[in-house]
């Protein structure tokens, strides 16, 4: 009776043994299975926030070529950037405000469009800006 009782209790220990095996199996899966979503997550957010970035920072800096006159301040039609940015292209829409906005004169609403198609992403920065043109104070 003694040997049966001592094969009975190694079977377990086998069986125990083999079931604590499959559960860490179980959930170290699991746990890779979380850490991968978590981190392919990161990088799409990653992605996202490059990508509005590079919009801000070409709605800003063609904002500043039509200020230092580098480009003229007038309506434009979209227009692809040069590389590396040519999946981005640029728009300027030119509005001359109504006269309870105008104050003093030669200034306009310039909105500057900067759109990628591919990535799905838009970005607008308007400032009212006065024409290099104008003189600062009307004629009297």
């Amino acid at each position: 009776m003694i040997n049966s009782s001592h094969q009975t209790s190694r079977r377990f220990n086998t069986g125990a043994v083999l079931f604590e095996i499959v559960l860490a199996l179980v959930l170290f899966t699991f746990s890779v299975t979380i850490i991968s979503s978590s981190f392919s997550a990161s990088l799409r957010s990653m992605d996202r926030m490059r990508h509005e970035l590079d919009g801000a920072n070409l709605a800003t800096s063609t904002l500043a070529e039509i200020e230092l006159g580098l480009k003229p301040l007038e309506t434009a039609p979209p227009t692809v950037f040069e590389p590396p940015f040519e999946k981005w292209t640029w728009q300027i829409e030119v509005t001359e405000p109504s006269e309870d906005l105008n104050m003093g004169g030669g200034l306009s609403l310039v909105e500057v469009i900067i759109q990628s198609e591919e990535l799905g992403r838009e970005t607008r920065l308007a400032r009212m800006i006065r024409d290099q043109a104008s003189p600062l104070l009307p004629d009297e």
